[in-house]
């Protein structure tokens, strides 16, 4: 009688076919299987995440994706229903710098509104400018004009105690009873 090892009586036993396993391999398996599932995952939540980022069409090309009423909430301003037509606008928010950039055009009436709406007030002396008193590289992007023999006459207001601490400056063109409004906004 012949002595059989244990692994040529596995071969007897299972029809002449050997089954060599190397330990950890069903693990190996396993770990990638879990690694893609994890990927497809973060993909699918990525391309699901940024379809659903519907765009204002008053939004400036470039402008972040938080619609008008939700901006103009943060940054603690209203805008009567006479603007809502023509206006346009832009967000930035990144760090430190958090800016938002308005404009609208209506008659001095739906100017005034806007005016009392957020608090800015036309008292003492008009305060004048040579062209608009914001960074031209920035507007220029929003087709507002550069134009430095234009006159506006300048509105600031300052923060106030509270949360977020947000600085405001419009600018007002008149021509007649036509107006606009550009307006900076800026999280201090």
């Amino acid at each position: 009688m012949d002595v059989l090892d244990v692994e040529s009586a596995e071969r007897v036993a299972q029809g002449g076919r050997a089954r060599h396993r190397r330990p950890g391999l069903s693990r190996r398996w396993l770990r990638a299987g879990a690694a893609l599932i994890v990927l497809v995952l973060l993909v699918l939540w990525y391309v699901l995440s940024r379809g659903h980022t519907v765009h204002d069409p008053r939004a400036y090309p470039g402008s972040q994706s938080q619609d008008l009423p939700g901006t103009l909430r943060r940054y603690r301003l209203g805008l009567p229903d006479c603007a809502t037509g023509s206006v346009r606008y832009h967000r930035y928010a990144q760090w430190e710098a958090d800016a938002f950039y308005l404009h609208f055009a209506g008659d001095r009436h739906c100017m005034n509104q806007f005016l009392v709406l957020n608090g800015m007030f036309l008292t003492g002396e008009p305060e004048e400018s040579a062209g608009l008193p914001f960074d031209p590289k920035t507007t220029a992007g929003f087709g507002w004009p550069q134009d430095h023999d234009r006159r506006y006459r300048s509105v600031h207001r300052r923060p106030v105690s509270g949360d977020p601490l947000v600085d405001v400056d419009v600018a007002l063109y008149a021509s007649g009873e036509s107006t606009e409004v550009y307006l900076h906004a800026g999280i201090v």
